[in-house]
């Protein structure tokens, strides 16, 4: 177990439970029970619950190199449901996890091109995109989202020692205060399943292309340690 805010058998039941609606989902597209109109909607539907599926597997205690296979399928998949007027948080994990699992530039290259196509000029992409070589030529402009990444230029403009102690400030203090109009913020107080984890992934990408000593955010809630750390011998 990655997460602390709930059980085991939570989730191995909230993935169960999503793994069914993906199905009935499918089935209905398959039977032709869903209107034409209305396909597109669903495809995204099932898009968003096999994102939600595979951090819940994460935040369960999959081993990383299982996520993988399903990682590539959501990016490939992405062209046919990313919305960048809606989608930043989406992307923005994809990236961060993507550059955590060291994914195939073929794959990656997939999110750089949308974010190109969709004309977003936003700082903490261009950085981390640039983390592996997608032809950005400069990084500069502004954070999109100011709160809570505009924080994050204090871990990256910083040397290594006040970078690492800055980064754990902004998971302490910044990161899931930052996100309370998301609606993900507090689902895990909901009575119904519908908490996957909360993993701020852009952390863990970060302290990988700084090659932080993140020893010190091995216990930090929402540093997501593992998967950083996955192909280390």
């Amino acid at each position: 177990m990655r997460d602390k805010l709930q059980s085991n058998q939570y989730f191995l039941e909230y993935i169960n439970q999503q793994k069914d609606r993906i199905n009935n989902f499918q089935f209905k597209i398959n039977q032709g029970q869903v209107p034409s109109e209305r396909i597109p909607l669903v495809i995204e539907k099932i898009d968003s619950l096999n994102f939600q599926v595979l951090i819940a597997k994460y935040s369960w205690g999959s081993p990383v190199e299982e996520l993988i296979p399903e990682y590539e399928k959501l990016a490939a998949n992405m062209p046919n449901v990313w919305n960048p007027k809606s989608g930043y948080i989406d992307m923005l994990w994809m990236v961060s996890i993507g550059i955590m699992l060291e994914i195939d530039n073929d794959i990656f290259s997939i999110l750089n091109k949308l974010v190109e196509e969709s004309e977003l000029d936003d700082y903490l992409l261009k950085y981390l995109f640039n983390s592996r070589d997608c032809e950005v030529d400069t990084i500069e402009g502004n954070f999109l989202f100011e709160t809570p990444y505009k924080y994050l230029s204090n871990v990256v403009n910083e040397d290594k020692n006040t970078g690492q102690k800055n980064l754990k400030y902004y998971l302490e203090h910044k990161w899931y205060q930052g996100h309370e109009d998301t609606s993900w913020h507090d689902i895990h107080k909901e009575e119904q399943r519908l908490y996957y984890g909360y993993w701020s992934f852009e952390s863990g990408a970060i302290a990988k292309i700084l090659g932080l000593d993140d020893s010190i955010l091995k216990d930090t809630a929402y540093y997501p340690y593992d998967m950083v750390h996955y192909q280390d011998k």
